[in-house]
């Protein structure tokens, strides 16, 4: 249809509302208007100054911004604001979050909602400072005017981009992202878990769990944890965070040390033995001997006899570990010397010796590995084995298919010392008469396994609890908080490390800033997740801490701290890896437990205290800083 000229194109009866239909109003009304995954608007991120592949803008979703809703929106203020839930300012009336008047001190308005700061702590436009600045009095920031001599011949402005990335009010500068490193998201942004992260999506920690890689394996680590500059606490300083099948123990490197003698364990016999002390094992291995009643000394001479090779498993009390192997190099024979309950010095020991006979059979062995595996993971690797109890018997036997999975398990866990001195001198043999030995460096790597050292007879220490124990980190900021709520923490990649914690448990707290090590504290729980979300977070509202891994603890000895920098504490520590912050083998714990306890005092006071309750003669003074002892067990 072709309309006559001057006449209109429009139908004499244009159409109303009522006449007007979509073909989406149907679902509309029954279905209702589904919201939009991301109503916050997209856009363009790069810089303008950009050429080549930079050049190509990045559409980037507001809802990743940091600043976003931290200013309350001006227009919404006056009722005018058409962005509704994408607009990217805050709509709620909160007089701390109001933006900036732009007159500043100057505002002659009375009663005026925005905020007013004086233009001294205003930042300066690095665009007027270049010469031109496109807002002019409006700009939000400071203005400073120049001599024309003090202006650049030539402007750059892209020193201004980085004045872009502040606050909208002109005065918090966003900090840059660090330069990426081999640490790259391997743990959680502990701002991004208290709900606001400042580097948004430049941000080198993960953002949840879906963006977490796996942590550098030893030697990759660009720099050292306990670096002389590192200040605060930070998730370099927590150690290795490679957990594999073979890694058991956190504290160094597994295999290593000599190869296992049993090449045919079809062939073999296997056993188990549980020693009353840690100190037994460490003496055994020095001496090369072990003692065993009447009937397991038939057992294992049966063995012998047969031509087999006989290996033994040592494991220690309640302990939960198994401590080492060694091989049977001789018969066990009776020891009339011995053959008297009044030997042993515990009770439980000489329970065993009224029931089942004295331990005066002695054999001669040659340890070839000190470990601690947990009783968990050999259970996992050999689900057959029986462990000896003192309600049972003291030497288990187990099948060679048994025997060979423990050993192999055995064999997959880390080297570690049974006894680590904390007098500042290491020793050998305790019957060589040297009673000023000279100090000798102790030893590293497979060294451990061909220089044994065991306590001398008089040697007394700290009581500890049998197993591992562990170091705990804070600094000046969290220090208070792990004391005054009895709760240390740690960060999330931890939890398998911190699992050996068991209730009783020796742990130590170590401060980062001061670097001054804390104790003695005992564990009062396993280590659980976000025992206390909101604990040592800034944001009241957090629903998990940054430090989630959290035991609670309580003081088992009140001393004074002991410095990172003493020789014996880097001697007993030295197989630490990845910085202090991390689990301890028992013979670290209970070295450092004692030089805590030492140097306050506390060990004098409980030898003094236990000869007192000895000859019954109790004037005992107490030192000014320790608690009594108290028994553990």
């Amino acid at each position: 249809m072709v309309s006559e000229p001057g006449q209109s194109v429009l139908d004499a009866s244009p159409y109303t509302l009522n006449m007007v239909s979509y073909d989406f109003e149907n679902y509309a009304l029954t279905q209702g208007i589904p919201e939009t995954l991301d109503p916050l608007p997209y856009r363009k991120a790069g810089s303008v100054f950009a050429t080549g592949e930079e050049a190509e803008p990045v559409l980037t979703s507001a809802k990743h911004d940091p600043r976003l809703r931290t200013v309350v929106c001006r227009h919404w203020l006056r009722d005018l604001c058409m962005k509704g839930a994408a607009c990217e300012f805050l709509h709620q009336y909160d007089l701390s979050k109001m933006p900036l008047c732009r007159h500043g001190d100057r505002c002659k308005v009375k009663d005026c909602p925005f905020r007013h700061i004086s233009e001294a702590d205003r930042l300066e436009c690095v665009f007027y400072s270049q010469g031109f600045c496109i807002h002019g009095p409006f700009c939000r920031y400071k203005h400073v005017r120049r001599e024309r001599a003090d202006l650049p011949m030539v402007a750059d402005f892209t020193l201004g981009l980085s004045q872009m990335q502040a606050g909208k009010d002109g005065m918090t500068v966003r900090r840059p992202a660090p330069k990426p490193n081999e640490f790259y998201k391997v743990s959680l942004c502990k701002h991004f878990l208290s709900g606001d992260c400042p580097f948004g999506e430049g941000c080198h920690f993960a953002h949840g769990e879906a963006e977490l890689r796996r942590y550098p394996k030893p030697g990759q680590e660009n720099a050292a944890a306990g670096d002389e500059g590192e200040k605060e606490l930070s998730d370099n300083m927590f150690g290795n965070q490679e957990t594999t099948t073979v890694d058991y123990y956190q504290g160094g490197s597994s295999g290593g040390g000599r190869p296992t003698p049993i090449l045919e364990p079809e062939n073999a016999s296997f056993f188990i033995l549980r020693a009353a002390s840690y100190r037994d094992c460490s003496i055994s291995t020095v001496h090369g001997e072990w003692y065993i009643q009447q009937k397991h000394a038939e057992m294992v001479n049966s063995s012998y006899n047969s031509g087999k090779q006989v290996m033994f498993f040592f494991t220690v009390g309640d302990s939960h570990h198994i401590q080492g192997a060694a091989l049977m190099t001789s018969l066990a024979s009776y020891v009339s010397s011995i053959d008297c309950p009044q030997q042993f010095n515990t009770a439980v020991t000489n329970a065993a010796a009224n029931n089942d006979g004295p331990f005066c059979y002695r054999f001669a062995c040659e340890w070839y590995r000190t470990c601690e595996l947990p009783i968990s993971t050999a259970l996992e690797a050999a689900p057959d084995l029986l462990l000896p109890t003192s309600t049972t018997q003291y030497c288990q036997d187990m099948t060679s298919k048994t025997g060979e999975a423990v050993m192999k398990a055995l064999w997959n866990s880390p080297l570690c010392t049974l006894y680590e001195s904390w007098s500042g001198a290491d020793y050998g043999d305790e019957n060589d008469g040297n009673k000023n030995p000279r100090r000798q460096p102790p030893p590293v790597g497979d060294a451990i396994l061909t220089d044994f050292r065991c306590p001398l007879p008089d040697e007394v220490a700290w009581p500890t609890i049998p197993g591992p124990g562990f170091i705990f980190g804070c600094n000046s900021q969290t220090m208070d908080e792990c004391l005054g709520r009895g709760l240390f923490g740690l960060p999330a990649h931890m939890k398998i490390a911190a699992s050996g914690i068991q209730p009783g448990s020796s742990i130590f707290l170590y401060h980062v800033s001061e670097r001054l090590i804390f104790g003695i504290f005992e564990a009062l729980t396993h280590a659980q997740m976000n025992i206390e979300p909101k604990a040592f977070s800034k944001n009241p509202k957090a629903q998990t801490s940054p430090f989630p891994v959290q035991i609670r603890v309580r003081i088992s000895l009140e001393c004074p701290p002991v410095h990172d920098d003493d020789p014996v504490v880097n001697d007993i520590l030295r197989s630490r890896v990845g910085g202090r912050i991390g689990p301890l083998t028992f013979a670290q714990s209970e070295a450092l437990a004692t030089l805590i306890a030492q140097q306050c005092g506390a060990l004098d006071y409980m030898i003094e205290y236990r000869r007192g309750v000895e000859t019954g003669g109790m004037n005992v003074v107490a030192p000014p800083i320790a608690l009594p002892p108290r028994k553990i067990g």
